[in-house]
């Protein structure tokens, strides 16, 4: 069997997964095995091959890392919600208390050792459960 076919073969298999997964990086691969199976059906020796469909492969990795950290994640913008809602404390000793905020208590932390907990505090940022506040 001719190398060509075994590559399109392989990516033909790589993308057929790929539908069932969703994750697009089999899709990559699946590209990359195309386009090594395109090397050499033009004649290119299996090193050019290898190394088409690596290079390939690694930029097309690498453009979905940077396009999946760019999109913006659902759990952030929940989370963003809350950042600029006003909160008032219920207990608050050294940095640290506790405020009522959505029908819960929650614990905070002040953002920096300058906010007045006596007034009604902003949500700058929130850790986990912990909500950052400042005035």
């Amino acid at each position: 069997m001719q190398a060509y076919v075994v590559w399109w073969i392989l990516a033909a298999v790589l993308v057929g997964v790929e539908l069932t997964s969703g994750t697009f990086y089999l899709l990559v691969y699946g590209l990359a095995a195309a386009a090594a199976g395109g090397a050499a059906w033009l004649g290119a020796g299996l090193f050019t091959q290898l190394l088409t469909a690596g290079v390939i492969a690694t930029l097309g990795t690498l453009a979905l890392r940077h396009w999946k950290r760019s999109t913006e994640h659902p759990e952030s913008s929940l989370q963003n919600m809350d950042i600029g809602q006003t909160v008032w404390v219920e207990s608050w000793q050294g940095g640290r208390g506790q405020v009522k905020y959505r029908g819960a208590l929650w614990d905070a932390e002040a953002e920096s050792a300058g906010v007045d907990s006596t007034h009604p505090l902003v949500i700058r940022a929130v850790k986990g459960n912990t909500l950052i506040l400042g005035n």
